[in-house]
């Protein structure tokens, strides 16, 4: 037998010697999920208590050992309980039948239906615990134990959730969600406190989860509450089928509470959601005031006049005078005709009336669908609460208590009144709140055969505020210091200064303008906005001209279909399209200095045709197959103003890009004596993109500004794809692209040049 000494001279057997060279590891699994313990009965209550119960187990444990660790050992396990009850549909009352209430349902025909439901029609709980342990000891050079590192964890969480439609049927029709979910820590059951964190007996743990400390102590607790209606307006005045309401809300509260720091480390907050929502029948609102009055005429009184002239006309014979020329000869039928035709035709002042209250209902009246949306979202957390509670006794509760948590009206997102603050001393507490909002219009109207206009306005603003504040020992709360920014977004309306558009005198040179950087007061700020904005119409009104900067100018997007119908374009292709696309929005970013005033920061215009056109063709048949392309050109716009250099950074892209495709399938081409059908595809695609920057100082103003760096990149690539009898699959592609930069870029011109060849064959 042979023998081996180590550093200290302690003789080793072979066996040792394998045990601390080699790498072990041995892991155990079991799982057991899903259980359920069924009583065979259709009595309700066992079926909707024991019977909808589902149990879930499973526990893993390992150990390993390598040269450098002596050992380490884990394990793990998991339990969970779940309760599932669907309720009835049924469950629920009508208030027509209730005696004197359903008197008034009665009379509202609208409403009789109404019902309400007095339970939820889902309800869920559910229990999870998990505790792992784990120990790792390293080896010392002697092979002896160095070093022990152990870790346990010990959690549990509950929760429930139900849903609820509470009316059905009414004006209101109102639905609800709940959900709340509490976690708990039992870890300090674990060890003893002491220095050496010395394991207890699972004993003592098991005693004192069972007297007491079922869940441990609550570290997170989260709640959910949504609530949602879908209003049924009456029937008067045709309500209901021109308007359509939809409301929400919802609010969601979470409570925290940091072990490691036991006075100021409980904090709560919320968020919430409003929304809103209308939706018009524009069109056909007004459509029924617009009918033309078709009047139904008597069959057998039917041009009774010129009836009764006509059967009294006699043939005309010419006369002639004493030199054989013929004398004219006054109808007097004729005559009459045509003064009933003109006694029939409308009036200049009908006829201008008329065309008024056309131009007016094409421009104001004939949009398909208004739809209208206001978004509203607050956010808020506040640190060092003083009450040891979660909220959750304080929510479902009949009486509030200062121990027991934020208040329910925090709870639902409506009240800042979290409760007591606890005395910080030298700490600093902080209130964090956040708020978010926005405003969407949509609307829709044709213009021609074939033509629709899709109109938007957006407008959107957000606060952000974060304050430090301190509490004394009476409870008196010190803000300290307030840190507030904020933003606004809305849809703009800029028009680049070239050709026919220069008529709205807006763009760059107008900024200019109406800046004069030796006027102590001028504000470049106001003149970035006034002198890009194409139309402000808003703000030639006094009354208007502060709201103006907040009022959203509209975007659109232009489809044209049926293009293929035109004259000169019906030999040119089967079917035709035209996109046209312009969306333009304005950015501005402000802080709250320190004596109150809101001071811009970030102020931001970009606008863009994507595409400014687009052109979509599909060709008649060629050579047996589908030809079809499209051609697409975009700009992009963006001009940003630094405040505190007086600089505008203009950057801009143009791209251009078409496509080829011609595809033919099921053409039979014979190959080794066989004829199998076969599918080809060629396509071109193409596209070329410029952007540069442009750096303007307002101070010193020149039109051409300083050219910054830019790039055009352009891309062709060609491809070729054969499928033979879809078994077997061969592609060929060649890209070239290239890159040249301009002004002061350090790009390197580069060009690229790739080829392939992708063959797919499938075998069964």
């Amino acid at each position: 037998m042979l023998f081996d000494y180590d550093t200290t001279g302690t003789v080793k057997s072979p066996d040792q010697l394998r045990e601390e060279t080699e790498t072990q590891t041995i892991q155990d699994s079991w799982s057991a999920s899903n259980i359920k313990l069924k009583i065979p009965t259709k009595l309700w209550y066992i079926r909707d208590s024991f019977n909808a119960i589902t149990l879930g187990f499973n526990y893993n444990k390992s150990f390993s050992r390598s040269p450098t660790v002596l050992s380490n050992t884990s394990w793990i396990w998991n339990a969970n309980l779940n309760y599932g009850l669907s309720l009835s549909p049924t469950y629920y009352f009508n208030p027509i039948d209730i005696p004197v209430i359903g008197v008034l349902f009665g009379l509202l025909k609208d409403y009789s239906g109404t019902k309400i439901y007095f339970t939820p029609q889902n309800f869920s709980l559910a229990l999870t615990a998990k505790r792992n342990a784990s120990t790792n000891i390293t080896r010392a050079r002697n092979n002896s134990p160095s070093n022990e590192v152990s870790s346990r964890d010990f959690t549990t969480s509950r929760g429930f959730n139900f849903t609820w439609k509470l009316t059905e049927g009414g004006f209101l029709n109102l639905t609800t969600t709940y959900a709340v979910n509490v976690s708990s820590s039992l870890a300090y059951l674990e060890t003893y406190n002491d220095s050496a964190a010395t394991p207890r007996l699972e004993s003592e743990i098991w005693s004192d989860i069972f007297n007491g400390a079922f869940f441990g102590r609550d570290n997170r607790y989260q709640q959910n509450f949504d609530l949602r209606t879908a209003p049924k307006l009456p029937s008067l005045f045709d309500l209901n089928k021109y308007f359509t309401l939809t409301a929400s809300y919802g609010a969601s509260y979470q409570w925290n509470y940091d072990f490691r720091q036991e006075i100021v480390g409980r904090s709560a907050g919320f968020s919430n959601k409003s929304t809103v929502g209308l939706t018009m029948r524009w069109k056909s609102l007004f459509d029924q005031y617009f009918k033309e009055e078709v009047k139904k005429e008597n069959p057998n009184q039917k041009n009774l006049v010129g009836q009764e002239i006509q059967r009294n006309k006699k043939p005309v014979i010419p006369q002639l005078d004493s030199l054989g020329n013929p004398i004219t000869v006054i109808d007097s039928t004729q005559i009459l005709d045509s003064l009933l035709i003109e006694a029939n035709k409308p009036s200049t002042l009908s006829k201008a009336v008329g065309f008024l209250v056309a131009a007016a209902k094409y421009v104001f009246l004939d949009y398909e669908m208004i739809s209208f949306s206001f978004n509203n979202d607050n956010t808020l957390s506040k640190s060092g609460l003083r009450a040891q509670g979660t909220g959750f006794r304080n929510f479902w509760g009949l009486s509030y208590d200062d121990n027991a948590g934020p208040t329910r009206g925090f709870m639902f997102g409506l009240s800042s009144d979290a409760g007591p603050r606890v005395s910080s001393g030298s700490t600093n507490l902080s209130d964090v709140y956040s708020q978010k909002n926005s405003i969407d219009f949509k609307t829709s109207r044709p213009l021609w055969e074939g033509a629709k206009i899709d109109l938007t306005w957006k407008s959107g603003w957000t606060l952000n505020k974060n304050s430090t504040i301190t509490v004394d020992p009476d409870g008196t709360v010190f803000v300290t210091n307030i840190n507030a920014t904020g933003t606004l977004t809305r849809s703009f309306f800029t028009m680049p200064p070239v050709l026919f558009l220069s008529v709205f005198k807006s763009g760059i040179k107008q900024v200019a303008e109406l800046y004069n950087p030796q006027d102590p007061n001028a504000n470049l700020s106001k003149a970035f906005v006034q002198g890009f904005e194409s139309l402000p119409l808003l703000a030639n009104f006094g009354f208007l001209k502060d709201v103006a900067n907040y009022m959203p100018r509209p975007n659109w997007r232009i489809t044209w279909d049926g293009l293929e119908k035109l004259p000169l374009l019906k030999s040119l292709a089967d079917r035709v399209s035209l996109d046209h696309s312009y969306s333009s929005t304005y950015t501005e970013g402000w802080k709250l200095s320190r004596d109150g005033n809101e001071e811009i920061q970030v102020q931001k215009i970009e606008y863009g045709f994507a595409p400014l056109v687009g052109l979509n063709l599909t060709f008649g048949q060629l050579w047996g197959g589908n030809f079809s392309g499209n051609l697409k050109y975009s700009t992009r716009t963006t001009f940003d103003l630094g405040i505190t250099t007086s600089n505008i950074t203009e950057n801009f892209s143009k791209d251009i890009g078409f496509t080829l495709q011609f595809s033919k399938s099921g053409f039979e081409l014979p190959l080794f004596g066989v004829s199998l059908k076969n599918d080809i595809e060629f396509s071109l695609a193409y596209s070329s993109s410029r952007s540069a920057a442009v750096r303007y100082d307002m101070t010193k103003f020149t039109e051409d500004g300083t050219p910054q760096d830019g790039t055009t990149r352009v891309t062709i690539e060609p491809r070729i794809k054969y499928t033979i009898s879809s078994k077997v699959t061969l592609s060929i592609f060649y890209k070239r692209s290239t890159v040249e930069p301009e002004g002061a870029s350090r790009i390197p011109p580069t060009t690229t040049n790739e080829a392939g060849l992708d063959v797919n064959i499938s075998i069964n």
